[in-house]
């Protein structure tokens, strides 16, 4: 799939290169969701705090904005804080919210977001399901009401087909567009494109930003030959290994994907979604 934009923080998250908290991926058994229990936030606004408390190391290895935008603070290899007694064998990611479990509940755009990294993380880190835990499902921690939602349901969600690229009809916000011409080139309303994107101010879109469109059989934007940052492209049914040479997983192959960097003259492509660095060669433009 991916619809969401990964903000890569692995190399200025706070102890980032700290050589006594690290571990192999083989290591990591099980996946941690938490909520933040502020209603703003970020990765720099948490560090303020988690500095006051000594830690060399932040909290969470994926934070979820409020706009469904996600913050990767730190690689699997390194060991982060987020359940005190279980951190070197778990992976952890955190919404920014304060949820109760009859209450607020995270918006459409972050429950996207984190059934999609749940998702990704689940495939590479070779976590099941069953070790998707909430904060206070981790043992000794069943009096914490971190992360305010119900897991049984998330992982019943967890459970069911991830949503096929093939069925949705995307567009790649290009230099110059607003959300009006978008609109208009689409054929649809630019309410309908807020709506279905969470967006709340329609002269924030972004460059590079990936929106749904209500119709799914609204023409495509038109693409040219050169793949930059911000295109959409399609890994080859045929890619066999990602630019760091590791097998590129089979269910990543044709699967789409927004080109989120660019490296070693633009023949290497980070690709958001699965933060990893594929060949020109092995990607198609869509």
């Amino acid at each position: 799939m991916s619809n969401v934009r990964l903000i890569d923080l692995t190399r200025q998250s706070m102890g980032w290169n700290n050589p006594h908290s690290t571990r192999a991926t083989s290591q990591i058994r099980r996946i941690g969701v938490h909520h933040s229990a502020t209603n703003v936030g970020s990765q720099r606004v948490f560090e303020n705090h988690w500095r006051t408390l000594g830690w060399r190391n932040g909290g969470y290895h994926e934070i979820i904005l409020t706009n469904g935008d996600v913050e990767i603070c730190y690689p699997p290899t390194v060991v982060t804080n987020g359940v005190g007694g279980h951190n070197a064998d778990s992976y952890h990611i955190c919404v920014v919210g304060n949820f109760r479990p009859n209450g607020a509940q995270p918006t459409a755009a972050q429950m996207r977001s984190l059934l999609e990294r749940i998702r990704v993380n689940m495939s590479r880190l070779n976590v099941p399901v069953d070790r998707v835990l909430g904060h206070n499902e981790f043992p000794n921690h069943r009096a914490n009401t971190c992360p305010g939602q119900n897991m049984t349901t998330l992982r019943n969600q967890l459970r069911q087909p991830a949503p096929s690229p093939n069925n949705q009809s995307l567009h790649v916000v290009r230099s110059g567009e607003t959300l009006s011409t978008i609109a208009r080139q689409h054929r649809t309303t630019v309410a309908d494109l807020q709506r279905l994107n969470n967006i709340a101010n329609p002269n924030l879109i972004r460059v590079g930003q990936t929106l749904r469109l209500p119709n799914a059989t609204a023409t495509p934007p038109p693409t040219n030959s050169t793949i930059r940052v911000g295109s959409r492209v399609r890994v080859n049914s045929n890619a066999q290994r990602w630019a760091t040479n590791q097998v590129i997983p089979a269910w990543v192959r044709g699967n789409a994907y927004t080109v989120q960097q660019m490296r070693n003259n633009n023949n290497e492509l980070l690709l958001s979604g699965v933060m990893s660095w594929a060949r020109r060669s092995d990607v198609t433009l869509i």
